[in-house]
């Protein structure tokens, strides 16, 4: 097995990359429900199902895309080509998003799933490649981890930007994130306009800032059906898919900012301290994997998110100390948890290989991409039925009891119980250091 060192200049543009990718995705994950219910106008469930079922057919053509990249070659690679081609269709299909037309609700909609769509497939084309080159840069596990380990803090900057910039944009563009305003269509769609070309041109550098150097051991392309045979890549997925209601509590934030709390700016407040806490201990994560091993480091990740997530919807939010203090450290739990799952995902792909002999990062990771969009899906979806099944009205400020609660649950007992069946799946997960390190000195022996 080859010990190859990364150069500093190609882990900063992969990590880059990975914040524009993230500063993009967390505009629409973040502001797409709520853009839609109190800016467009969309009835909860209506947008509730647009999100579902749009987020369910991407999921579905999630291991179409794996294969294509597979059975890719190019003078590039397999992967770096799309990498390279996918930057402006993603700019373009995130304004488009956020450029509903003020006409008929039925047009609405239809605009809605449209372009919702089309942004949506064109970040499959994005993801799966982008984690394909994680573990295609380098067959050393140690350079994996540290080279994650720097993109994953890179994301999250990326998600602070994407969750936090956008409603200081919006505001000041005269918008607003509490209310319909006659301003808010122009405003969203500006900050997308922002949003999509910066996120877009630093998601360019993955392209063209890197090298692919780990190739295909077969001539012949995988099937997607080999994945059946990858148990531990299929166990950490269906754990993230229990996990699905505790990954969209950005989303819940919003709403309990702008309505339970009356005040926007306790989001910013609130984003901050969750994106903070996560950037913070994502340094710490390798130390935290060489004392417990990836297995229990995801294990007590989720144990610390139930544990905070249950406090605060036992102690309530009348004292926003408290809430903050919790909050941060569910930052923690997630931030933690977010290294070591695309760790092992990369582990996975060894893992793969060894047993079939066919390296197949664009299937392995197009099936973790499958479950970031079906958790989405989920996460948007529930948010979407809670807040109908509450009485939430988007076009008011001041809402029922019954809505406050359920905005709560969202960001507090959902969030707990998803981490509890998080957990279950994870005690079966059998696949350990030492027979990882097996694997790589066969699949890589040292010349």
């Amino acid at each position: 097995m080859q010990k190859q060192k990364l150069s500093l200049s190609e882990k900063l543009a992969f990590s880059f990359a990975g914040m524009g990718q993230n500063i993009i995705y967390n505009l629409v994950i973040t502001l797409i429900m709520f853009y839609y219910t109190d800016v467009a106008l969309i009835k909860p469930e209506i947008v509730a199902t647009i999100m579902f079922f749009t987020r369910l057919w991407d999921a579905i053509n999630d291991p179409l895309m794996g294969m294509l990249v597979d059975k890719t070659k190019t003078r590039f690679g397999k992967l770096r080509p799309y990498l390279m081609a996918v930057p402006i269709p993603l700019a373009i299909f995130t304004i488009l998003t956020f450029a509903v037309p003020d006409m008929s609700p039925g047009i609405k909609i239809l605009y809605a799933v449209i372009s919702y769509n089309m942004w949506s497939m064109t970040f499959t084309i994005t993801d799966i490649p982008y984690w394909g080159m994680s573990v295609a840069i380098t067959e050393n596990p140690e350079e994996r981890l540290s080279l994650i380990t720097m993109v994953r803090i890179f994301c999250n900057i990326g998600m602070a930007i994407g969750i936090l910039v956008p409603p200081i944009l919006i505001n000041s563009l005269g918008g607003s994130t509490v209310e319909n305003s006659a301003g808010n269509a122009r405003a969203y769609l500006i900050t997308a306009m922002i949003i999509g070309i910066v996120g877009s041109a630093l998601f360019a550098l993955a392209g063209f800032g890197t090298k692919e150097r780990v190739k295909q051991s077969s001539e012949e392309a995988p099937k997607f059906r080999i994945i059946a045979q990858n148990k531990p890549l299929l166990i950490l997925q269906f754990s993230r898919l229990m996990g699905a209601f505790r990954m969209v509590i950005a989303t819940a934030g919003l709403y309990f900012a702008n309505k339970n709390l009356a005040d926007p700016n306790q989001y910013t407040i609130l984003g901050g301290i969750l994106i903070l806490a996560m950037i913070f201990s994502m340094f710490f994560a390798p130390k935290l994997v060489h004392m417990w091993g990836k297995k229990m480091t995801y294990i007590n990740t989720l144990i610390l998110g139930f544990i905070s997530h249950i406090l605060l919807f036992i102690l309530g939010y009348g004292n926003l100390t408290v809430v903050f203090g919790l909050l941060f450290i569910c930052g923690i739990s997630l931030g933690i948890n977010d290294v070591v799952t695309y760790s092992i995902v990369g582990d996975t792909v060894d893992y793969l290989e060894h047993k079939t002999g066919k390296r197949a990062e664009g299937i392995v990771f197009s099936l973790n991409t499958f479950t970031t969009i079906l958790q989405s899906a989920l996460g948007l979806a529930f948010i979407g039925i809670v807040l109908a099944f509450v009485g939430y009205q988007g076009d008011v400020v001041a809402q029922t009891p019954l809505a406050y609660a359920g905005i709560f649950s969202l960001l507090s007992l959902f969030p707990a119980i998803s981490c509890l069946l998080s957990i279950i799946p994870m005690l079966f997960y059998k696949f350990t250091k030492e027979e990882h390190d097996h694997i790589l000195a066969e699949l890589h022996p040292v010349k």
